[in-house]
């Protein structure tokens, strides 16, 4: 079962460190989904994989030079796509030291260590100043905050007024909140070391109260849904090397729970982007975009 506070985030710098490596070499040097146009594209994982990220870029909407805090950094390849994209300077961070390690290695040999770096940090109290960053993503990192509204909290404060922030996350369907479905949930994000995801009007909800308006929210479940489909079937195919990493306990259990319920019966995928208050502004009007 999930559990809040230190403890919990501890288990994810844990996980983290020991498997991040590992699950990006297999799943194509990415630790977030891909996109599909449909069930009959037929692109790799890896292609899909820099389609998404291409389309977190073209949400974020950042201008050369602009500073840019990338939360949740896994393998440092988004952020570096997004310097070479946008000429912004970004900073990642991430609870696991391995992976802020391993991600300056990559900026190093790819030359480009002067404008994006790497820094171990906690994303629910940043070392920022305010407002010293014009803009910010998380991409598929929130579910490892064990407090998602001190977390966005946080990313405001560091945020310039009007500054933008991109998320892509899990969200929990509405309808499907029946106590078979939540004891499945909880089980598969106590073994992704993850807290159980919001609902679309969650997510709305706790962006407005952190000091956002809710630019556009993209409901990109349909062109995702073959990202855990293939992390399934490498799972299996590599369960002798991957259930040491995550424990065994915890890997049979998340086995089982996959093999019970494909995890897309039970939440689905958004893009959202929103953006910093600008002083005296309120979020009334404002609103998504679907």
């Amino acid at each position: 079962m999930y559990q809040s506070g230190t403890r919990f985030q501890e288990d994810v710098q844990e996980l983290y460190d020991r498997a991040s490596e590992r699950f990006a070499a297999l799943y194509d040097d990415n630790l977030h989904f891909g996109y599909w146009d449909d069930d009959s594209d037929d692109t790799s994982l890896a292609a899909a994989t820099d389609r998404m990220t291409d389309l977190f870029i073209e949400s974020l909407e950042v201008a050369p030079g602009r500073r840019v805090l990338d939360i949740g950094c896994g393998t440092g390849r988004p952020a570096l796509r997004l310097a070479r994209a946008r000429g912004a300077e970004v900073v990642g961070i991430s609870i696991s030291g391995r992976e802020t390690q391993r991600a300056n290695e990559r900026s190093l040999s790819e030359g480009l260590e002067r404008q994006v770096r790497f820094e171990r940090a906690d994303a629910m109290a940043l070392p920022y100043g305010s407002a010293s960053f014009d803009a910010a993503w998380a991409l598929e990192s929130m579910g490892h905050m064990s407090d998602r509204a001190q977390t966005l909290r946080e990313i405001a404060r560091v945020l310039r007024p009007g500054g933008r922030l991109v998320i892509a996350d899990g969200y929990r369907y509405e309808d499907r909140a029946d106590a078979a479905g939540l004891a499945l949930m909880d089980r598969l994000c106590a073994a992704f070391r993850m807290a159980p995801p919001p609902t679309l009007d969650g997510h709305a909800d706790l962006l407005a109260a952190a000091g956002f308006t809710l630019v556009a929210c993209r409901d990109l479940s349909p062109h995702a849904r073959r990202s855990m489909t293939r992390l399934i079937e490498i799972m299996e195919e590599k369960s002798g090397e991957l259930a040491p990493l995550v424990g065994e306990e915890a890997f049979g259990l998340l086995m089982e729970t996959l093999r019970t319920a494909a995890p897309s019966d039970l939440m689905g995928y958004v893009l959202l982007t929103a953006r910093r208050h600008r002083p005296g502004e309120t979020p009334e009007g404002s609103g998504p975009t679907r």
